[in-house]
């Protein structure tokens, strides 16, 4: 499940729960088929984001006794470390197009909150203010991030800027809005 490309397009990162039952990340040589493991902890390792430079993969996992996201390096025999520290709860990893940020889900007493997180030391600033804001999608230009939420019961869609100090309701006209995600910049 999850399946993402790799920045180069040329590996996907995905999880499998193969011979265990285990969910665990894995990446695919698409040219190669050749399959590795990176993760093998008992917890279930899931949702996996590649960095922007292909070298790590951020993904999220209970093996601390609640969902926090981790970073695994993706050569050979690297060890999966914690990133988020600061609440019971961060999901859903994304990271920015500069790779110096990474957009999560943070829930605490039943309120689920979109936030962005240091790769490198930890921080986390809770950009929202919703009870039930979801699938953080940063823009190609890495300010804005689009997200799900709920009004008057039914989703919409939302942004917030990365400093948390412009948010916006983006109109829709019918229907629910669920797993919004940020298109990249045409190539030429």
């Amino acid at each position: 499940s999850a399946p993402t490309f790799s920045p180069d397009g040329r590996m996907l990162a995905l999880v499998l729960s193969r011979d265990t039952g285990n969910l665990d990340i894995h990446t695919l040589d698409l040219s190669t088929q050749v399959l590795r493991q990176l993760t093998t902890d008992d917890g279930i390792d899931t949702e996996p984001e590649w960095s922007p430079d292909g070298r790590s993969i951020y993904f999220n996992s209970d093996r601390a006794g609640g969902p926090q996201v981790y970073a695994v390096g993706t050569e050979a025999g690297a060890r999966a470390q914690r990133v988020t520290f600061d609440r019971p709860y961060n999901a859903r990893p994304r990271v920015s197009p500069d790779g110096k940020q990474i957009a999560v889900v943070v829930g605490e007493n039943n309120r689920y909150q979109i936030g962005i997180v240091n790769p490198d030391n930890g921080d986390l600033q809770v950009l929202t203010n919703g009870r039930l804001d979801e699938s953080p999608s940063f823009a190609p230009n890495g300010a804005q991030i689009i997200y799900a939420t709920t009004e008057n019961g039914r989703g919409v869609l939302a942004s917030v800027s990365t400093d948390g100090r412009i948010k916006t309701r983006i109109a829709s006209v019918a229907g629910d809005v669920q797993e919004p995600v940020w298109g990249p910049f045409p190539r030429p």
